[in-house]
């Protein structure tokens, strides 16, 4: 549905973002995405990590539209455009996940391709389990599982509980250091723009704190249930990792060693990147995409006969 909130605070008129915004859900907790391309083409679904929004993948939309893709975007529930709820129980994973989930449904999105970066990609693995008929294939990037025990930076985790409790959010800093490529005032003032006021940057602040999650600490037995069936995933699931980023480094093994769908696909490290992948490497990661999705399925299970470039 259209809202006139599309006008507040000239988000209309962003830097490189001249897609029109669309509105999903009640007054308070509305999600706000874009929607390009083909109405009746397969989708593509990308989900931004934070501190970043949507704005995020404006190099590699134009891409998958010109290749003929039906290009969705959301703004998770309290970043971007969408709307910020003062609730703190809005501020958690599940949340974000039932959100998504109806707004999915609502759409009657199908034969669905997921990218999920940083923790849009933890948000787009439990989606894909919880819609598992309406998504066709996954992508991940830069993102660690819950499940893996491997390699966890201690002072990112420490830094990200920080962020989590401090009253103050270092926007401008956090952009900076997440990205290798050196981001022009334009670029900083829209990622900014959201967020006129400081408490609007809440739910930016406590999603933060989820970045380094060890799901193996949880002492409700349901939730570790839940994420452990991400690996039965059996669809094809593809790995794109920049070599610069400190927060994932590595954390592809772990879905390529369990996870199914991961089994022979052309896992990817994507160079000269840091943890904001669409940012440093935009039509890198769109190529990327429209490979996997014009690649036959593979059976995971039959021998195999070629090398990828599983890294």
């Amino acid at each position: 549905m259209d809202d006139p909130r599309a006008d507040l605070h000239g988000l209309t008129d962003l830097h490189a973002y001249p897609y029109p915004v669309k509105w999903h859900g009640q007054t308070g907790t509305a999600l706000a995405y874009i929607d390009e391309g083909p109405s009746q083409a397969p989708p593509i679904v990308l989900l931004h990590s934070v501190p970043t929004w949507g704005y995020v993948f404006r190099n590699v939309i134009p891409w998958l539209v010109q290749a003929g893709h039906r290009v969705l975007v959301p703004d998770l529930l309290g970043c971007g455009r969408s709307d910020k709820p003062h609730d703190p129980a809005a501020h958690g994973l599940g949340a974000q996940l039932r959100g998504l989930s109806e707004w999915m449904q609502d759409l009657g999105l199908h034969d669905t391709t997921l990218y999920g970066q940083g923790l849009g990609g933890l948000l787009a693995f439990r989606l894909a389990l919880l819609q598992s008929e309406r998504v066709e294939r996954l992508a991940l990037a830069n993102t660690r599982s819950p499940l893996d025990p491997r390699g966890r930076n201690r002072l990112a985790a420490l830094g990200a509980r920080w962020f989590a409790w401090s009253p103050i959010y270092p926007l401008i800093g956090v952009l900076r250091t997440a990205c290798q490529t050196r981001l022009d005032t334009a670029t900083l003032q829209a990622y900014a723009a959201p967020y006129p006021q400081r408490h609007l940057l809440d739910t930016v602040r406590h999603l933060s704190g989820w970045q380094q999650w060890d799901v193996r600490k949880e002492k409700n037995a349901e939730v570790i249930q839940a994420w452990l069936s991400m690996t039965s995933w059996q669809k094809p699931l593809l790995t794109l990792f920049a070599s610069r980023d400190h927060l994932t480094h590595g954390g592809q093994h772990w879905f390529i060693d369990q996870v199914p769908g991961a089994k022979r696909q052309p896992h990817q490290i994507i160079h000269q990147a840091g943890h904001c992948l669409t940012e440093d490497k935009g039509p890198e990661v769109a190529v990327a995409l429209l490979q996997f999705i014009a690649r036959p399925q593979v059976n995971p299970h039959l021998p195999q006969t070629h090398t990828w470039a599983q890294t």
